[in-house]
């Protein structure tokens, strides 16, 4: 008995539930929806609205929406096309406008309210429902309301309007968009400034200067000038028409633009003549041909260096797409090639083999380095002169040429310093530009055949390694891999090492580089390896010598140290930095030394 009390209890609960759900509440929101449009002066939506006129004793604004794209056009005083965002907002003040009051349900006479011969109509028709008309009439005394009339309606409302907007001349209501074209389609782009004519074209693509000078074009920057133009509108309506454009600049104009767009076989014109004011300039278009006046800045924007618009990465390649790379120093030439099979790999190429085996070994980190170098940097500035002797590129002395799989190439000289010393001039085989460098990123490019050389003093893999020993005048440590854990067997046993001591001194040394490399007899001076600063020698399980190496004492006023690899005469000079990882005291093995 008392669950079926609760059943039922259950069953009230959902009941009541249900009917505010699907009665009550859908109710409540009816009523109020139906309260609010009792409140309008017009019950509309801004989309449903298909024409208005602006009725005014001076003449009538006629509007009319294009059924295809519901943009607004203006049908009369003239045919124009009309400014949306504004036209919208007017209906959307007169969507919501609210009744304050009525002030009379059967006036006697309209005209003690503005409303005889008003001094403002607006018609409404609409996609379906019968048009409505109002009528605007003076301001109220009191407050900021005005005094509305509907055409049908015999009441007299009082509304807060802001009639200024609906009083807004023909020429503020019009499409101010300056050129409606779209940046993607174009394909080619003239501009006259001053009389010196650019020319830019899309091709395939890609775009390509052509005049003043033949170069390939920065996309990025292109698409930057063309939106910036897209965003320019127009300040003002001079004349629709106007038969003497001379004094204004605009039968010489000081700026020609001409936009293709070869696909949508459209084009637009736009000629920028004389000053306006402070701040804007006489302007015409090639359709409608009336004159007006545009920004300064669209100005600025046209009077930009067409070298701006030139392609600011200095060669276009993709880095596994390189085959071979050539550095031309003088008469020096290096040519180092991809090693087949061995991916990231380079090795010297040359004619005779006997010449490539004295070569050595190429550094093939400086060459992958070299390719990321030539894809990062940028072109500093280009030069309006193309005067080869005059930079001293007719005949460089330092030239890289970069070969492709698709057998292009593409090449840059180096030529002189400029003023200012931390520039070069550059020129480079795809446009035949003359542009500077930085001479940071100068020195990363243009290297020296040394630069190209694999100069490691070890060679070695790691795993091979099974006991590293280093000898210093009052000391010997000596490591012993045991189980792939390192551990200290020398000058004392010590199991428990700093976490990656072995890996870190075998990293150190793998990577250890040369500055220099002379014979012993090109020594002037003491080389600090009578008695070395530290012996390095890697053995492999059976105790066999994989490399090793004696390292000079410090020489006086030197800031690099002499290094020999043990039975080979050979010099080399290391920088004293790198010792900085080879331990050299015991607290540099003990795991809980810092």
């Amino acid at each position: 008995m008392k669950f079926r009390n609760t059943f039922l209890l259950i069953l009230v609960f959902i009941a009541l539930g249900l009917y505010l759900v699907f009665v009550e509440v859908p109710a409540d929101k009816k009523k109020d929806e139906e309260e609010t449009l009792s409140k309008k002066v017009i019950a509309f939506k801004v989309e449903d609205v298909q024409e208005f006129d602006l009725i005014k004793p001076s003449g009538t604004i006629k509007l009319k929406r294009n059924p295809a794209d519901s943009r607004w056009n203006i049908s009369e005083p003239m045919a124009v096309s009309g400014e949306d965002g504004v036209i919208n907002q007017l209906l959307l003040q007169l969507e919501e406008a609210r009744i304050t009051r009525v002030v009379d349900e059967d006036p006697k006479n309209l005209a003690d309210f503005g409303l005889q011969e008003p001094q403002l109509k607006i018609a409404l028709r609409f996609k379906t429902g019968e048009p409505k008309t109002l009528l605007i009439g003076e301001a109220s005394p009191i407050g900021h309301n005005i005094y509305l009339k509907l055409m049908d309606d015999k009441r007299v409302l009082l509304s807060f309007l802001d009639t200024n907007q609906f009083e807004q001349p023909l020429n503020d209501l019009r499409n101010k968009a300056l050129l409606d074209f779209v940046a993607l389609d174009v394909t080619a782009v003239d501009l006259q400034y001053e009389k010196e004519t650019q020319h830019l074209v899309k091709e395939g693509g890609v775009w390509k200067l052509t005049a003043p000078v033949k170069a390939l074009g920065d996309a990025d920057e292109i698409s930057n000038f063309l939106n910036s133009i897209l965003s320019e509108r127009i300040e003002t309506f001079v004349a629709e028409t106007m038969e003497d454009i001379d004094p204004i600049g605009l039968a010489s104009p000081k700026i020609v633009l001409n936009i293709k767009a070869e696909k949508a076989k459209q084009s637009w014109t736009l000629k920028i003549g004389k000053q306006y004011d402070d701040h804007s300039y006489y302007a015409q278009r090639g359709e409608p041909e009336n004159v007006i006046t545009v920004s300064d800045s669209l100005v600025e924007t046209l009077s930009r260096n067409p070298l701006n618009f030139m392609e600011k990465s200095l060669i276009s390649f993709k880095e596994d797409e390189v085959t071979r790379i050539e550095n031309r120093d003088g008469n020096d030439i290096v040519q180092v090639v991809r090693d087949p099979g061995k991916t990231g790999l380079w090795k010297f190429e040359a004619s005779d083999t006997e010449m490539v085996e004295g070569m050595g070994a190429v550094d093939s980190a400086t060459v992958n380095t070299l390719l990321l170098d030539l894809q990062e940097a940028r072109i500093q500035e280009f030069s309006p002169i193309n005067n080869l002797k005059l930079f001293g590129l007719d005949n460089p002395q330092r030239t890289l040429i970069v070969f492709t799989k698709d057998g292009k190439q593409e090449s840059l000289s180096l030529g002189n310093p400029a003023k200012d010393n931390r520039h070069f001039f550059v020129t480079r085989s795809r446009d035949q530009t003359i542009f500077k460098l930085d001479a940071d990123t100068v020195k990363k490019i243009f290297r020296s055949r040394k630069d190209f050389k694999d100069k490691k003093l070890l060679k070695f893999k790691a795993e091979q390694v099974a006991r590293i020993r280093m000898e210093y005048p009052d000391k010997t440590f000596e490591l012993e891999k045991r189980d792939n854990q390192w551990v200290l067997v020398q000058p004392e046993k010590l199991d428990d090492l700093k976490p990656f001591v072995g890996k870190d001194i075998l990293w150190t040394l793998n990577n250890l580089e040369y500055e220099t490399k002379l014979n012993p007899e090109e020594a002037e001076e003491a080389t600090g390896l009578g008695q070395p600063r530290l012996i390095l020698t890697l053995q492999d399980q059976d105790n066999k010598s994989i490399g090793s190496l004696k390292i000079g004492q410090p020489v006086k006023d030197r800031p690099l140290l002499y290094s020999q690899l043990i039975g080979d005469p050979t010099l080399y000079h290391i920088k004293d930095r790198t010792l900085s990882e080879i331990p050299d005291r015991m607290d540099r093995f003990r795991k809980n030394d810092d």
